[in-house]
């Protein structure tokens, strides 16, 4: 009696499984990551700059303080809330205990005086926070940085 040999079956790539995988992975991403806008303070108009990043763009820890004058006197908010300096330098204090190396954007607005940005700058270093960026914009007619 003759055995017939049986034919392997073809052992295929299967893309449905894997795009099912691909697609889970992809709405798991979109929906746990974190959407983080600037917290703008829209009375604070920055600066141009020659080149400019995206303000859109952000570390998921930066902070970022609104600083403008009105009147004369110096605004300084984060995350909506208005403080003084001694009351900024109190709550930096805080989170970089928790964070030593967290990064700070300062939105200066154009007609705040240089004074001003100063005294920020100089809470943030007196509670020991170093990594300070600037937001500006480009410049009316350009296009996107290089």
């Amino acid at each position: 009696m003759k055995i017939q040999a049986k034919i392997p079956a073809q052992i295929g790539f299967q893309l449905a499984p894997m795009l099912d995988i691909v697609f889970l992975l992809l709405i798991f991403f979109v929906v746990t990551q974190k959407i983080i806008l600037t917290e703008q303070d829209l009375n604070v108009k920055v600066p141009t700059a020659p080149s400019s990043e995206d303000e859109v763009t952000r570390a998921i820890d930066e902070i970022i303080i609104n600083v403008r004058e009105e009147d004369g006197k110096l605004i300084v908010t984060v995350d909506g809330t208005t403080f003084t300096l001694d009351q900024l330098r109190q709550r930096l204090r805080k989170i970089v205990s928790n964070n030593e190396d967290v990064p700070v954007r300062i939105r200066g607005d154009a007609k705040t005086s240089w004074q001003g940005i100063a005294d920020v700058i100089a809470a943030c270093t007196d509670v020991g926070v170093y990594n300070i960026s600037f937001s500006s914009r480009l410049p009316k007619g350009e296009g996107a940085a290089p």
